[in-house]
C-alpha cells in the first residue's frame, strides 16, 4: 500500500502503517541506522568522545581550512551550534583555530595533524556503514540506491522547494 495519492484511512492501523512507511520516515530510519554504524565503527577506532551532532563538523571540516559561519550554513545549524560543536573539536587537538588572513574580524577553523586521522578513520567508518547496506540489499542494489538519491539531490538543486523556517536540516 503505497501513500500516492492518499488523503484518507479507514482505520488506526492503516493510519499507522502510512505513518511508517512514506519515503521521509524510511529516508530517516536509514539515516539513523547508517550514521549509527558509522558512529559505531569511529568508537570502535577509539573516538569515544565523537557524537552524532559531530558530524557536522566532519562533513563540513575543510583541509585548507574555513570559518565557522560557512561551515554552519553548509550544515544547515545555527552558527552558535557549530561554534559550541567546533569548540569541542579543537579541545580534542582535532581543529585549531587561526586569524582570518583576509578579514581580521574573522577566525579560521584548520585541521590539526589529529584531525586528519579523525576524518581518514570517519571515511573508513563511512565505507564500513556502506558495506553494512550492501550486505543488506546488495552491491548492484547499494549502487543504484545511491544512483537514485543523486538524482533526487540533483533535481532538488534544480527545481528548489520553497524552505520553511522550521526546517531541521538544510544542507548546501
Amino acid at each position: 500500500m503505497s501513500i500516492k495519492n492518499r488523503t484518507d484511512f479507514n482505520s488506526e492501523n492503516e493510519l499507522e502503517y502510512l505513518r511508517q512507511t512514506n519515503l521521509g520516515r524510511l529516508i530517516d530510519d536509514l539515516h539513523f541506522f547508517f550514521e549509527s554504524q558509522a558512529l559505531g565503527y569511529l568508537r570502535e577506532e577509539n573516538y569515544l568522545m565523537i557524537k552524532s551532532a559531530d558530524a557536522h563538523v566532519m562533513r563540513t571540516m575543510r583541509l585548507e581550512g574555513s570559518r565557522v559561519t560557512d561551515m554552519a550554513r553548509q550544515a544547515g545549524i545555527s552558527k552558535q551550534a557549530m561554534s559550541k560543536l567546533v569548540q569541542g573539536f579543537v579541545e580534542h587537538g582535532f581543529l585549531a583555530w587561526s586569524n582570518d588572513p583576509k578579514d581580521k574580524r574573522n577566525r579560521i577553523v584548520n585541521v590539526t595533524k589529529e584531525g586528519r586521522e579523525l576524518l581518514s578513520c570517519g571515511l573508513k567508518a563511512l565505507a564500513n556503514a556502506e558495506k553494512d547496506v550492501a550486505e543488506i540489499i546488495g552491491e548492484t542494489e547499494t549502487e543504484q540506491f545511491r544512483e537514485l538519491l543523486l538524482k533526487i539531490k540533483q533535481a532538488r538543486n534544480i527545481r528548489p522547494v520553497t524552505q520553511n523556517t522550521f526546517d531541521r536540516r538544510r544542507r548546501a
